[in-house]
């Protein structure tokens, strides 16, 4: 991965704001854009600096506000496990767009599914292995951590979407003009 790649990627999963990073650079959004997606001129000198204003923007974060209960355990099993069932919902939407598609696909009923998403039932290897077969990043699903890959298959997968999409609109448009000739 470049480090264009790199700072795009943590822009993205960070949810930062370019206008943000261009200000705080003394640039345009459009400039950074540019340097982000186009430029050959991207140097270490840059990339530190967009790293520090991450890094920077990540600890300025306050974390505390609000009222929080006393009882600050973040891996009891039910907080775990509708992680798990959150993103589980969320890979069948991004990939099958519903629930039944992805019970389909994982050849289990929706009813099964519907145990792992609402957090009765801990997801086994069977089923692991099921979702890893049809693209689901383990590793996310347990750990909440998406890696670089899955992001690039999504893209990826996003794009064939868009492509098939166009395809059929074009399929369809040849038809008609075949069928008025």
């Amino acid at each position: 991965m470049t480090k264009q790649e790199e700072i795009k990627y943590l822009v993205h999963t960070l949810g930062i704001k370019q206008n943000m990073i261009a200000e705080k650079l003394g640039i345009k959004v459009q400039t950074l854009s540019y340097l982000l997606n186009d430029s050959p001129q991207f140097d270490d000198e840059l990339y530190h600096q967009i790293k520090k204003i991450i890094d920077d923007y990540q600890f300025e974060l306050n974390l505390f506000e609000g009222d929080y209960p006393e009882n600050l355990d973040l891996f009891t099993d039910e907080k775990l496990q509708l992680g798990i069932g959150e993103r589980l919902r969320l890979f069948a939407k991004r990939k099958y767009g519903t629930l039944k598609k992805l019970a389909e696909a994982m050849k289990i009923s929706p009813q099964q599914l519907q145990q792992y998403i609402s957090a009765k039932r801990e997801p086994g290897t069977r089923i692991l292995v099921k979702l890893l077969k049809l693209g689901c990043d383990v590793n996310w699903l347990l750990g909440g951590k998406e890696s670089i890959e899955s992001y690039k298959i999504y893209k990826l997968e996003s794009e064939l979407r868009k492509m098939q999409s166009s395809f059929a609109q074009i399929a369809d448009l040849t038809k008609k003009v075949e069928g008025g000739h």
